[in-house]
């Protein structure tokens, strides 16, 4: 009988996560076998891996004593995360706890399995790394071995990689030629010492928080000293799009640092043009155009491109390697020639060079083309020649245009911009009058869709979770239709057909309409905001009806009818704007939009808009875990956009992530330097970590570049408050105040540091004020009638019991339930108050225990309360005598006193209440908080009642 099915059986196990011999435990005969098998598919896997690196690994057993989902114990180490995996290993990222350092580890996955080709390469990539001391190439630390399993520690770098950098951007052409210089000088070093690196591309270029590269994984790298390489002979190492075509073709003996030279310009060919210089469908087909194509001149794809950027660029990707720069540091050189703005080295290819070398590589084809060609200047002559180029240029710049058209629909301005340059590099000066028309027409299309985004997202960017989701702004309201009427659209009360009817043969149609729908949120007067939507409507018509629903300003101002709507439109056919602006509004009348922007977004996932509106909604209900997912989708959409990389680093800073938060908002301000907003968080984020004399210095800088930022007044005030400053910080926490009257914790901070500095009533007053709008968060309710019974106020308390019961006497919560109920009940009541409090300290403490643990001693409190407040004093004393005796100080035993002293045990009472009193510190200076109040009353009610009066 074959074993087979058996042996598939087990390494399904295996596979499952089961150690080689938990799997045989049933059948031990078998460990062999499948350890065997194990070892061949690890090497199998490794092949791949080298010959296809860009390609998902086979997941074989990677090692029983470290599971895939579990991080190793290291010695001297502690393990935070995966950083990356790969086909022959894992890097995590650690704290070397004698340096308290962070470092990166690079540990082999299959340890034993793997043959002693793998072992040696991954011990190469360690000596590779030792052998170049430069400050650009990740440094290595030490290596080690854990049960088998070989590792080496190395430089950690915070920040993201060239190719997250790019995503498909180029970037500006006076950035390109310093970054890979360093690139190129780093990359030298390593030749020096005889490495070829064999695998350069963006990927393996890390971008450190402080913009330097860091060249890394040297896995592939080839020593001339050893005389042979990390792998087999003939076979094909590195990337596809970024290999030199000895490479590609398999040539060994050919490779040399010429061939990093090529991947270098590889490489400068995407970040001036956003894509590498050959990319097809598969690996196979890019090697072939690698080998036998030419690159397309960059100038071509990106028409800013200067002339000896380009140049350089095809220097490096020339076909042969004796025609490329002679070093790395001669590349380098001419780059810093070119920043100087002096004469590089390098010289354009003429077209007889280029023509000869193509005759040179296929002779029988250019034959026939040569003969042809002279047969057309002979017969035909030159002119035609020309003209006959001339034309395919146009035709193809004509097909550039539909291409820009295409992607101005979509709203994917960066495709829409590479589109239009391209048909710009192609016509040049040249082209019919109508085609220089169109074209400069695509550029200022492209420039108003761009700018009406952009005013998009400042607008939702300085909506915060601080101010309301719809508001009316006079300022964002002139900005619109000084936009439309200066692209020649017409103003608000023009003609509505007139105007609706050039918008709709616009070719940024979509964009155009998408910027009404937000231009009706912000719009002031209900006038010009039915004459917006009126506009809307015409310009995006919709047979089916649902267009004239979504946008009629009657429904917008109705809750009741906000909601049917919501519930009824098919999300699935209708524009992602007009959806949103509902949501706005929805919002704004008292309902809930996260659910109908989850439909939204289930309905539209890959629109920008769908995701980030759902993100900031969910942030700003401190569903930190979703929004961060939703703001991750929108970041894939639109990579270089500062604004939701800092919203998203403060879902994560909320989340304690505060290393990755870090990194996303350095990133906003390498997009955006002057973006102060992601300047101010990164001092709260140093604030939170504990950093306060980095972050005072930087939250004093915020200031000053935004002063309308309350959160940054806020968190500018603990600064200052934690150095003793109460006058300087006071002053901020009004500030914030003013600024963002919903940060409710800069009006609980203000509060707090009024009381300290003895203006109690001041801070009374204040929350007062604030209570007056009839706020719906409970958080803004918590601790006042405290206050004012501490204070002596007890009319204003009965005032505040009152709305207390109002407002959460019927709520659900228990959190809400205790606290209210303890609120209502540190003060004696009777009749409906009673019972009402008393209705919510059982619900509270009815729960079930296990589900609120921390909470559960606070509902017990409370309980005990309401039973001392009724008459049962028996049950309050048992029940202050339970759990409820570890909370809010010595509160539980002034209750159990006065029920002792109630139930006539008035030796026991006089006794629990002088043990009470002697437990906690009265003299820490005057109380600032809720439970610090209700001590000071419940001691004063307590010894009223228990100690005689003289």
């Amino acid at each position: 009988m074959s074993i087979e099915p058996l042996v598939l059986s087990l390494l399904e196990e295996v596979d499952s996560g089961k150690s080689p011999e938990e799997a045989c435990a049933a059948h031990p005969e078998m460990l062999g076998e499948i350890r065997a098998r194990l070892s061949r598919l690890a090497r199998i896997d490794n092949r791949l891996q080298m010959l296809f690196p860009g390609a998902g690994a086979i997941q074989v057993e990677a090692d029983a004593r470290h599971p895939p989902n579990s991080t190793p114990e290291i010695p001297g180490h502690v393990v935070e995360s995966v950083l990356g995996r790969g086909g022959m290993g894992v890097v995590y990222k650690a704290r070397h706890l004698r340096l308290n350092r962070l470092v990166a580890v690079k540990m082999m996955l299959h340890g034993g399995h793997s043959g002693p080709s793998e072992l040696a390469r991954f011990h190469r990539e360690a000596e590779a790394l030792a052998a170049v001391g430069h400050p650009n190439i990740v440094q290595i630390h030490e290596v080690g071995d854990l049960d088998g399993l070989p590792y080496f520690t190395m430089e950690y770098v915070a920040g993201d990689t060239l190719a997250q950098r790019l995503n498909g951007v180029p970037l500006a052409c006076d950035q390109v030629a310093p970054l890979l210089a360093t690139i190129a000088e780093a990359v030298h070093a390593a030749h020096r010492v005889g490495i070829v690196h064999r695998d350069l591309k963006p990927a393996n270029l890390l971008m450190a928080t402080d913009g330097s590269p860091k060249v890394t994984d040297f896995g592939l790298a080839w020593r001339h000293q050893a005389g042979v390489g990390l792998t087999w002979t003939g076979a094909r190492m590195g990337t596809p799009s970024y290999m030199a075509p000895e490479q590609a073709a398999g040539l060994t003996s050919a490779i040399g640092n010429h061939t990093d030279v090529y991947s270098l310009g590889s490489i400068l060919y995407e970040m001036i043009t956003g894509r590498p210089p050959f990319r097809a469908e598969t690996a196979i087909e890019t090697e072939r155009q690698v080998v036998a194509n030419d690159p397309v001149p960059p100038s071509r794809l990106n028409s800013r491109v200067p002339r000896d950027l380009e140049t350089i660029c095809l220097k490096c990707l020339s076909k042969e390697p004796q025609k490329r720069y002679a070093t790395a540091a001669a590349l380098a050189e001419d780059l810093k020639r070119f920043q100087r703005g002096d004469a590089i080295a390098a010289r354009p290819e003429g077209w007889i060079a280029r023509l000869a070398r193509r005759i040179r590589r296929r002779p029988l084809a250019f034959g026939a083309v040569a003969l042809a060609v002279v047969l057309t200047f002979t017969v035909v002559g030159g002119a035609a020649w020309l003209t006959s180029e001339r034309s395919a240029a146009a035709r193809a710049a004509e097909a550039d245009l539909q291409e820009m058209a295409e992607s101005l629909r979509k709203s994917d301005w960066p495709q829409a911009n590479a589109d239009l340059e391209r048909a710009k590099g192609r016509v040049g000066v040249g082209g019919s009058a109508d085609l220089r028309l169109r074209i400069d027409q695509g550029g200022r299309d492209l420039d108003l869709a761009a700018r009406l985004d952009a005013m998009r997202l400042a607008r939702v960017d300085k909506t915060g979770s601080s101010l309301p989701f719809v508001r009316a702004d006079e300022q964002e309201d002139e900005a619109y239709e000084r936009q439309f009427f200066e692209a020649g659209f017409g103003r608000v009360r023009d003609d509505v057909e007139g105007v609706a009817k050039c918008i709709r043969r616009s070719h940024i149609r979509a964009a155009l309409v998408a910027a009404l729908d937000d231009w009706a949120v912000c719009t002031r007067g209900a006038d010009r905001r039915g004459w917006i939507l009126k506009v809307a409507r015409m310009a995006d018509p919709d047979p089916t009806g649902w267009g004239v629903r979504i946008r009629d300003p009657e429904a917008w101002g109705s809750r009741a009818a906000l909601i049917n709507l919501t519930e009824s439109v098919p999300v699935g056919d209708r524009a992602v704007s007009s959806l949103v602006a509902i949501a706005h509004y929805l919002e704004a009348s008292g309902g809930d939009p996260i659910p109908f922007l989850t439909r939204v977004q289930q309905a539209h996932p890959s629109d920008l808009w769908a995701n980030y509106t759902l993100a900031n909604k969910l942030r700003e209900r401190h569903e930190y875990g979703d929004s961060i997912r939703y703001y991750q989708a929108a970041l894939t959409m639109r990579p270089r956009t500062a604004s939701i990389c800092n919203n998203l680093a403060l879902s994560l800073m909320f989340s304690g992530r505060f290393d990755e938060a870090t990194q996303y908002l350095e990133r906003a301000l390498a997009i955006e330097p002057a973006y102060n907003t992601a300047f101010g968080n990164l001092g709260i984020l140093w604030f939170n970590q504990g950093q306060y004399e980095k972050s005072l210095e930087r939250l004093q800088q915020a200031v000053k570049r935004r002063p309308e930022f309350g959160e940054v007044h806020h968190a500018l005030g603990l600064g200052l408050e934690r150095k003793g400053m109460n006058d300087e910080a006071l002053s901020h926490y009004r500030r914030a105040v003013e600024l963002a009257p919903k940060l409710l914790s800069a009006q609980r901070d203000l509060r707090r540091i009024l009381i300290l500095s003895g203006r109690t009533e001041e801070a009374l007053s204040c929350w007062a004020e604030l209570l007056e709008s009839d706020p719906d968060e409970h958080e803004v309710w918590f601790g006042h009638a405290e206050l004012c019974l501490f204070l002596g106020r007890e009319d204003e308390y009965l005032l505040a019991r009152k709305a207390l019961l109002a407002k959460f006497g019927e709520t659900a919560d228990p959190n809400i339930a205790e606290r209210t109920a303890r609120a209502c009940l540190v003060g004696p009541a009777a009749g409906d108050e009673l019972r009402k409090a008393v209705a919510l300290a059982e619900r509270a403490a009815g729960v079930e225990r296990s589900e609120f643990e921390g909470s559960f001693p606070y509902f017990e409190f409370v309980r005990g309360l309401a039973e001392y407040r009724q008459g049962r004093f028996d049950r309050a004393i048992e029940t202050m005598g339970g759990d409820a005796a570890g909370v809010i100080g010595p509160a539980p035993r002034l209750v159990l006193a006065m029920a002792m002293r109630r139930a006539g045990r008035a030796k026991e009472a006089r006794e629990a209440l002088d043990e009470a009193v002697k437990s906690h510190d009265w003299r820490a200076g005057l109380p600032h908080d809720h439970e610090n109040w209700i001590v000071h009353v419940l001691r004063r009610e307590a010894e009223a009642l228990i100690i005689p009066k003289p």
